[in-house]
């Protein structure tokens, strides 16, 4: 069957329906709210039939919004990434300088303790030789 002849069988009922209530005098004592009510049953078939045969504008809208929101997120995380690769590369040069720096120290305190050794095994000439050799006389 054709999907419009559906609908306009769906529509004619309801207006049939509605009609047949308004003959009776369904709607005689019917307060603002009551019809806005009887129009909001009315127009809910009418709606869920838009919807399936055009699909719905607002859902198409929302889902338009989250795919350009993943997508943001997903350059956004990328970028964040990036930065935290970055800084980890700069993190382990950094432990690799404080290693050699450590390494350094390290010679440079087993040169102080020869020195002090060879400083304490010099003779008070030998101490008054090297006074006059780096100051002078």
């Amino acid at each position: 069957m054709n999907k419009w002849l559906i609908v306009g069988l769906i529509v004619l009922v309801i207006l049939i329906v509605v009609g047949i209530a308004y003959d009776q005098g369904a709607f005689d004592n019917m307060s603002p709210g009551g019809f806005a009510m009887i129009l909001a049953a009315v127009a809910a078939p009418y709606m869920a039939i838009k919807n399936m045969l055009f699909g719905n504008k607002d859902l198409r809208e929302f889902q338009e919004k989250y795919s350009q929101l993943k997508s943001q997120e997903i350059v956004h995380r990328t970028g964040l990434d990036q930065q935290i690769k970055s800084k980890e590369q700069r993190i382990s040069d950094l432990d690799k300088e404080i290693q050699l720096l450590d390494a350094k120290m390290e010679v440079l305190e087993l040169k102080k303790k020869r020195v002090e050794q060879s400083v304490n095994q010099m003779s008070t000439d030998d101490t008054k030789k090297e006074v006059r050799n780096l100051f002078g006389d």
